[in-house]
């Protein structure tokens, strides 16, 4: 059964258990000359007037986006709620200046209730089918996201309390006649129902002002803060390289439409810009279900001059490849920096000698450290020649070794050959649940052991796959 479905069976029952409980509480009330009694029928009528039009909210709320009406039309459900608030109201005030005039007035009569055991049984009926109501319709509309049926469940949940106000004020009715007559005890008593009924419009004037302002808030757009930060916080994790610069979230009926800037390089490629787009839509949809989301990528052209961003500028300045960076404030207040640089495996230290030292001195100047440490490395990115062929049953030979190996099953096995230069990319499954260090140490030692248990005749390169 579709979202649409249940909101609409759930709206359709409120329709019918309203309709009897009016009517049902109206006849008892009419009967006993119960204010508390009439105040809950009004209550109840308003609640029946209330749970068609939510009927009709859903239906319509359901219909797709059109020319008109792009977003679709779930704010129809807000409207209704706020209707339904204003409705409440309207009975609140109703309530409270028949209270008044049966307070202030000099005639007996208009304090009397009388007793009937229909007045207790319309009562405790209608208490056992709001709890019942009340618990299914908040179900419904948590799972549906419904506002309009969150107001019914709402309603529903005043009217048990209201009720349990005037079951305790039809009671004190009728036990009045067993207290000392001038008592202030009896005083009480005989104004119970009408006491029970000031409690019941308060607690709609509360309901309403909850309402209400939910209400005004969603039909304003007013941002949801909740969903925003569930939204910057994925972001933060899933896609820390581009940081959300704006952020906005509103809500029509049940969906979500999100409107987000996010910082990419100034000279990402237009293809490459749309797939992160798409990722961050699906990843916003994975995050808040139900959410449409338009990116706008804002092309980033000032970074921040941090130690590291300097490191590296300065290394290309020299030719440097550097990898390895570790920035270290001692106790002593000492600024240390160690940098692994790349070299090239056949060079030479005494020929890069004097560029080694004139980037040591501009890291020094830089960043005011005071210590700065070099580690030379050989540039791996340089691919070997090798002179023996290449095996016929290689691609084999490679599957073999990864099993030996107790290495995952790989995805694929390329080998990309240049005269005597040969690449072998081997790519295995994501795995996901690994972080970026232990994925580094992962692949660093599967590389390792493949290159000690494959003939030497292309340079290993173990990766994930694309």
């Amino acid at each position: 059964m579709d979202a649409d479905t249940r909101k609409s069976l759930a709206a359709w029952s409120s329709v019918v258990w309203s309709a009897m409980l009016t009517v049902f509480k109206m006849i008892v009330g009419l009967m006993t000359g119960s204010l508390g009694i009439l105040s809950e029928a009004l209550h109840s009528a308003l609640d029946l007037v209330a749970a068609g039009g939510t009927v009709y909210a859903v239906k319509v709320a359901a219909l797709p986006a059109d020319k008109d009406h792009p977003y679709g039309h779930g704010k129809v459900e807000n409207l209704m709620a706020l209707g339904e608030t204003l409705l409440l109201l309207g009975t609140a005030a109703w309530v409270i200046k028949e209270a008044i005039e049966r307070l202030m007035s000099t005639d007996p009569e208009a304090l009397t209730v009388r007793f009937s055991y229909w007045a207790f049984a319309v009562i405790i009926v209608s208490i056992l089918v709001d709890v019942n109501r009340a618990r299914m319709l908040r179900k419904v509309a948590k799972e549906t996201r419904s506002a309009a049926l969150e107001a019914d469940a709402a309603h529903f949940t005043t009217d048990i309390w209201s009720s349990a106000a005037v079951l305790c004020g039809i009671t004190g009715a009728a036990v009045a006649d067993m207290a000392v007559t001038g008592s202030w005890f009896h005083w009480v008593l005989v104004r119970a129902d009408v006491f029970a009924s000031l409690i019941v419009a308060l607690i709609i004037l509360r309901i309403c002002k909850e309402l209400g302002l939910q209400s005004i808030n969603n039909l304003m757009d007013k941002q949801n803060n909740e969903a925003s930060e569930k939204i910057r916080a994925t972001m933060a994790e899933r896609m820390p390289t581009y940081p959300v610069s704006r952020l906005r979230v509103r809500e029509s009926g049940a969906r979500f439409y999100v409107d987000m800037e996010v910082q990419v390089p100034h000279n990402l490629h237009v293809d490459t810009a749309h797939e992160i787009a798409d990722a961050i839509e699906t990843m916003v949809a994975d995050t808040i279900e139900g959410a449409e989301t338009m990116v706008h990528m804002q092309p980033a052209t000032d970074f921040p001059e941090t130690p590291e961003f300097i490191i590296r500028r300065l290394a290309l300045t020299h030719r440097f490849g550097v990898h390895g960076l570790v920035l270290q404030h001692t106790d002593d207040g000492l600024f240390v920096v160690v940098v692994d640089l790349e070299l090239p495996s056949d060079a030479t230290l005494e020929s890069w000698q004097v560029p080694i030292e004139a980037f040591r001195k501009e890291v020094l100047r830089n960043l005011k450290a005071d210590v700065v440490a070099l580690h030379v490395e050989p540039d791996l990115r340089h691919i070997p020649n090798y002179t023996t062929p290449l095996p016929d049953d290689w691609e084999k030979q490679v599957r073999d070794a990864m099993v030996r190996r107790s290495a995952p099953i790989p995805s694929s096995i390329n080998t990309y050959t240049r005269a005597h230069e040969r690449l072998c990319i081997i790519r295995i499954p994501k795995e996901y649940s690994l972080t970026v260090e232990e994925s580094h140490t992962r692949l660093t030692r599967l590389n390792k052991k493949l290159a000690e248990h494959l003939p030497p005749v292309a340079r290993i390169l173990v990766t994930y796959e694309e």
